[in-house]
C-alpha cells in the first residue's frame, strides 16, 4: 500500500546568505529568467527589462523593481535559456523575510521600520539608503534580521 507523507519543515535559521520568506501571504508568478547569468536558491530578483535576474544594490530603483524570492534550482551563468521561472511575489503589502546583513551593524530599536538596500541578492546592507526596498522589521542578530519586502512604509533610513 502507498502512504503519501506530508512534512512541514520549519526554516533552517543557520543557513547564511540568503533570503527566505517568513511570513505573509505570498503568489507564485512565472517570469523569464535572465540569461547567461547566474541563480541561486533563497535569494532576492528584480525585474529587468521583462527579465526575472537576480538583485544587485540597484534593487527598488525604478527601473529595477523587486519581483520576489527565487527559491530554486540553481542555475549556472553557462545557462543561455530563458526559460520561465517560479518567483514567490508579495500577494500583500506586509509580507516578511528573514535575510543576512552584509555590510553596516543593524540597532535593535533605533532602525526598527526604517528602509534599507540590498547589498546584493542575499544579503542587506544598513550602509547604503538609496533604493530601500527592504524596510527593518526585527532584530536577529548583528549579521541577520526579518525585514518587510513590497512594504508600504516609506522615507529614508537616517
Amino acid at each position: 500500500m502507498f502512504v503519501k507523507r506530508f512534512y512541514l519543515i520549519k526554516h533552517n535559521h543557520f543557513l547564511l546568505m540568503s533570503v527566505k520568506i517568513e511570513s505573509g501571504k505570498w503568489k507564485t508568478v512565472w517570469k523569464p529568467k535572465k540569461a547567461s547569468t547566474t541563480f541561486v536558491k533563497d535569494s532576492l530578483l528584480v525585474l529587468d527589462a521583462g527579465f526575472a535576474t537576480p538583485a544587485g544594490t540597484d534593487a527598488g530603483a525604478a527601473d529595477k523593481p523587486v519581483l520576489g524570492v527565487y527559491q530554486g534550482p540553481a542555475y549556472a551563468s553557462s545557462d543561455v535559456t530563458t526559460s520561465l521561472i517560479a518567483v514567490q511575489t508579495p500577494a500583500d503589502p506586509y509580507c516578511v523575510v528573514r535575510a543576512t546583513v552584509s555590510a553596516g551593524t543593524p540597532s535593535a530599536t533605533a532602525d526598527l521600520g526604517k528602509s534599507f538596500d540590498m547589498a546584493d541578492d542575499v544579503s542587506v546592507t544598513f550602509s547604503v539608503t538609496t533604493n530601500e526596498p527592504v524596510a527593518f522589521e526585527k532584530y536577529i542578530s548583528a549579521t541577520e534580521g526579518l525585514f518587510v519586502l513590497g512594504h508600504t512604509m516609506s522615507g529614508p533610513s537616517a
